[in-house]
């Protein structure tokens, strides 16, 4: 996946976040609300699994400590 992508992603996820917010300020029907937060936590799941795989790639890859930092991050995560 490429930055340009990535960045794709996230501006999905952000119309999804504001759909929720909009939902819950309407007090929608929490069976509604529900599978929305469930799309939003899946979204913001893959988007940070894509994000990882371009910074081990591109940021972190000949970096040693870089790359120990990181993984030390996604094992307390």
């Amino acid at each position: 996946m490429s930055n340009k992508q990535l960045q794709n992603r996230l501006s999905r996820l952000d119309g999804q976040l504001k759909k929720l917010q909009e939902n819950i300020n309407n007090n929608e029907d929490c069976s509604d609300v529900i599978p929305q937060f469930l799309a939003v936590k899946g979204a913001v799941a893959g988007s940070f699994e894509e994000y990882v795989k371009l910074s081990l790639d591109s940021c972190a890859k000949s970096d040693e400590k870089k790359m120990t930092k990181l993984i030390n991050l996604l094992v307390r995560a």
